[in-house]
């Protein structure tokens, strides 16, 4: 399949499935047009994924998640790091229902269509008590996935977090020169923690999880 279809993304943008705003449609004609500059925008990517029929990236996530969290009986999660559109927790609560209190955390504006999700509008800064989730969850967190991980680690929450697929600077503020290097620090650094490759079509990252909460066996054959 071509892409790289100015008719195909003329589609997507009038369609606008995913309800991004003006900006993040112009990340995808950015990146439509220099395709040859490397790196790509997740606007992109979940814009490949449309062309493709594939499923949205937090369609992915959260197919992923809902065995997990039904096994377990948990009945409160937190995302960290939702973004303006909290697709991913609109999308499990529309699964769940009210069974599962689901809190939705960004700093950005967020425009949520689901009256059931608790919103938080603020920055995750690590200080924030964790202890009333069964489960911290984020997809692509950006600079804040380190704090996820070590605050979760700290209150002995359970966490699973989809990593980016460049690197973001360590806590100490150095920034590696290679994703597998920044996915290697995390791994070695906070104990009890798991890694694996999570892909989703064509695109791949690493997903850092806890040891307890989220086993192993749920991510054969991600």
């Amino acid at each position: 399949m071509d892409i790289y279809n100015e008719e195909m993304l003329n589609d997507f943008i009038a369609e606008n499935p995913l309800r991004f705003s003006e900006k993040r449609l112009s990340l995808v004609r950015r990146d439509f047009y220099e395709h040859k500059r490397g790196t790509v925008s997740d606007e992109f990517v979940d814009y490949v994924l449309w062309a493709e029929k594939s499923p949205a990236r937090h369609e992915h996530f959260g197919d992923f998640l809902l065995p997990i969290i039904r096994d377990n009986s948990w009945s409160s999660i937190l995302e960290v790091g939702c973004g303006e559109t909290v697709l991913l927790s609109e999308y499990l609560y529309q699964e769940l229902g009210n069974s599962v209190k689901i809190t939705a955390m960004d700093q950005c504006e967020m425009q949520c269509d689901t009256s059931g999700i608790k919103i938080m509008n603020h920055k995750f800064t690590g200080t924030e008590d964790l202890t009333e989730y069964d489960a911290v969850i984020a997809q692509e967190p950006c600079d804040a996935a380190e704090l996820i991980i070590k605050t979760c680690t700290e209150q002995n929450i359970p966490y699973c977090v989809i990593l980016c697929g460049v690197p973001h600077a360590r806590s100490s503020g150095v920034l590696d020169d290679d994703v597998y290097a920044w996915y290697a620090y995390l791994l070695s650094t906070y104990a009890n923690s798991q890694f694996t490759i999570w892909h989703n079509g064509r695109f791949s990252s690493g997903c850092i999880y806890s040891e307890h909460g989220f086993d192993r066996k749920y991510f054969q054959g991600t």
